[in-house]
C-alpha cells in the first residue's frame, strides 16, 4: 500500500555517512533536525497546493455560519446540547488543518524519525538523504515535481510523499538561487509568491 505520510522516509540502499562531497561543485546541501514543527511547516506546504482548496474553503466557512445560526436558534428553543454540538462543529469547520497538525505532530513524535538530524544533499546527480537511521539515494527520475516557496522548495515524489527544504538550512548564502536552478532545470516546476493558503 502506498505511504499516505508526506514525511515518511522511503527505503533505499545503505551507505555511509559522509560518502558525499558536500562541498564538491554543484553539491546544495540541507541540514536540519528533523522536528515536529518542520512536519508542520511541510504539511501546511503541501495542503497549500491541493487544488480544490479555495472551494473547500468556501464550503467551511458556509458550513462553519450555518452551524453558529443553528446553534444560536439552538439556544432559544432551548436545546443546548445540540447548540454545544453545532459550536464544536463550527469551530471544527473553521480549523481543521490545526486538528490535522495535532494529529500528526502526536503521531509523529512517536517516530524514530522524531527530532533526528538530517542531511541532505541536492546535485545533478539527484537526491540524497542521511539520518542517525538511514540513508537514501534517489535519482530525479523519481521526483515528480517541484514547488517553489519565498522561503523554500517542495520536492515530490508521489502524490502524497514530499520533502520540503527550508532556505534557511542551507549551506551557503547563495544556496537558495542554486537549489532554484536545479529543480528548475531537473523537474517541472511551479512558483508560489504569495502567502500560503490553509
Amino acid at each position: 500500500m502506498e505511504n499516505v505520510n508526506p514525511y515518511d522516509p522511503p527505503l533505499a540502499e545503505s551507505h555511509e555517512i559522509g560518502d558525499v562531497d558536500s562541498s564538491s561543485v554543484g553539491t546544495i546541501t540541507s541540514q536540519f533536525s528533523f522536528t515536529s514543527q518542520h512536519l508542520v511547516d511541510t504539511l501546511t506546504r503541501f495542503r497549500s497546493q491541493h487544488s480544490g482548496r479555495r472551494l473547500w474553503r468556501w464550503f467551511r466557512c458556509v458550513a462553519a455560519l450555518i452551524f453558529v445560526i443553528v446553534a444560536i436558534v439552538g439556544l432559544f428553543i432551548p436545546q443546548y446540547f445540540a447548540s454545544a454540538f453545532m459550536f464544536a462543529l463550527a469551530i471544527f469547520a473553521f480549523f481543521p488543518h490545526k486538528i490535522d497538525d495535532y494529529l500528526a505532530t502526536r503521531n509523529f513524535r512517536k517516530s524514530p524519525h522524531c527530532n533526528a538530524q538530517q542531511i541532505i544533499h541536492l546535485s545533478g546527480d539527484g537526491f540524497r538523504a542521511e539520518s542517525e537511521i538511514e540513508q537514501t539515494d534517489l535519482k530525479w527520475a523519481a521526483f515528480s515535481k517541484a514547488v517553489i516557496f519565498h522561503d523554500g522548495v517542495l520536492l515530490y515524489r508521489g502524490p502524497k510523499m514530499v520533502n520540503w527544504v527550508p532556505d534557511a538550512t542551507l549551506d551557503s548564502a547563495d544556496g537558495p538561487f542554486r537549489i532554484r536552478k536545479l529543480v528548475a532545470e531537473k523537474l517541472p516546476t511551479n512558483h508560489v509568491v504569495n502567502r500560503i493558503d490553509r
